[in-house]
């Protein structure tokens, strides 16, 4: 069937908040805990698309009478991810659904290399057993061996201050200055990484990071040994760790979950409802740690893909 909205491309700050406030309310509404993202997630695909990033091209917007319904996030060469809100009907979700795969395609072929040959290889992800799965499925799309875990952790818990070992310091970043750090410690423990002092040094502009929301563990030599960066969504009363890492030399030690564990602190003493991390369902270390910290998992998000002419 048609569908019965109008789409538009990106235009700024505005509709970042719009497509934040939107996923808030999926999170304060009753499909919770089962919403495939939060507005961490959004602020942290920001930070890693860089100061050149062309948003107006990457992110398009369905609406209806004005207001949002669902969202397409492309990230160069192939992938997708992608959104609809609550208040929409079954049907008119498949047909937004079909809409954003359309514009993904029609994005995929205008970033493709000149010199590439072959088919284009579309990436997209979809929750087992949830609407967007059963529309790729429709559509041809097949399931890959990726698959992301989706763990939530409710809050009303008591949590002591995690100690670390003798030597470590757990605080938080304390100002722009330590970014080059920051960034080095994130680039280690995720080698190799694209992460950049330019890249991280627009979190700061964005809603909703704060420095005393990302948390670290400071070695004796005062390198940063470990990190933890928590996001704090009061109305859709989530937190959620994005991205959390050990550098190697410091594995083992118990400094993940510890400061995981003051990273829950904060969520509880804000008022949030429940934590909520994403792991790499093949990285065991990964699936270990949150575990270790009390998740549990509630869905298993697959990657999907589909090859297409060019």
């Amino acid at each position: 069937m048609p569908s019965r909205f109008t789409s538009r491309s990106f235009a700024g700050r505005e509709d970042l908040l719009a497509i934040e406030a939107a996923v808030s309310a999926a999170w304060a509404g009753p499909r919770r805990p089962f919403v495939p993202v939060t507005l961490g997630d959004l602020e942290w695909w920001t930070c890693q698309g860089g100061l050149d990033a062309d948003w107006p091209s990457r992110i398009r917007i369905w609406e209806r009478d004005r207001n949002l319904v669902a969202w397409g996030w492309f990230n160069p060469p192939s992938a997708l991810d992608w959104f609809v809100a609550d208040g929409v009907t079954p049907d008119e979700e498949r047909a937004v659904r079909a809409e954003i795969l359309g514009w993904h395609a029609e994005r995929a072929r205008a970033a493709r290399d000149s010199g590439a040959t072959g088919p284009i290889e579309l990436h997209a992800w979809a929750p087992e057993g949830w609407p967007e799965e059963a529309v790729l499925i429709e559509r041809g799309w097949r399931r890959s061996e990726t698959a992301l875990s989706h763990y939530v952790q409710p809050l009303d818990i008591e949590i002591d201050w995690p100690r670390v070992p003798e030597g470590y310091v757990l605080r938080h970043v304390r100002d722009e200055a330590e970014v080059p750090a920051r960034v080095e410690a994130h680039r280690v423990a995720f080698a190799p990484s694209k992460m950049t002092v330019e890249k991280y040094g627009l979190l700061p502009g964005l809603p909703h990071y704060r420095f005393e929301h990302d948390l670290v563990v400071e070695a004796a030599d005062g390198s940063i040994a470990a990190f933890a960066m928590c996001w704090i969504d009061p109305a859709g009363s989530i937190g959620e760790f994005e991205p959390v890492g050990t550098h190697p030399d410091h594995q083992r030690r118990g400094l993940g979950r510890a400061i995981m564990r003051a990273g829950l602190r904060l969520m509880r003493d804000a008022g949030l409802r429940d934590a909520l991390v994403f792991s790499l369902a093949s990285n065991a270390a990964s699936e270990a740690l949150y575990r270790s910290a009390g998740f549990e998992r509630v869905a298993l998000h697959r990657q999907y893909v589909l090859a297409i002419e060019p």
